[in-house]
């Protein structure tokens, strides 16, 4: 099986980013730019939706990790979502970040 090349969809909106496929370094100095841009620089919320991630290395966590607190040090939150049995909330857990099953509480 190929790998699956990194994309999102962002529902400015919502403020929701959907991820999909692999977090490579690359793609994770593309989620901090992203992420920035969706937060007006880390000073709105915003919910990332880790579902369908399916390669989340420790410089992706990384972003993650540090957007959530620039973010609260803003006054802003950034809720990651990663449903049981998923590669993001193994990690998230394993790393310790806060994270929710899902959007509907």
């Amino acid at each position: 099986m190929s790998p699956r090349a990194f994309s999102y969809d962002l529902d400015e909106a919502g403020a929701l980013l959907v991820l999909h496929g692999e977090l490579d370094e690359s793609a994770s100095v593309e989620l901090r730019d992203t992420i920035a841009k969706a937060t007006d620089e880390l000073r709105s919320g915003l919910a990332v939706d880790l579902t369908d991630v399916s390669f989340l290395p420790s410089p992706a966590i990384g972003v993650l990790a540090s957007s959530q607190s620039k973010a609260r040090r803003n006054g802003a939150d950034i809720v990651l979502v990663a449903p049981p049995e998923t590669v993001a909330a193994r990690l998230l857990t394993i790393c310790a970040l806060d994270h929710v099953a899902s959007l509907d509480g």
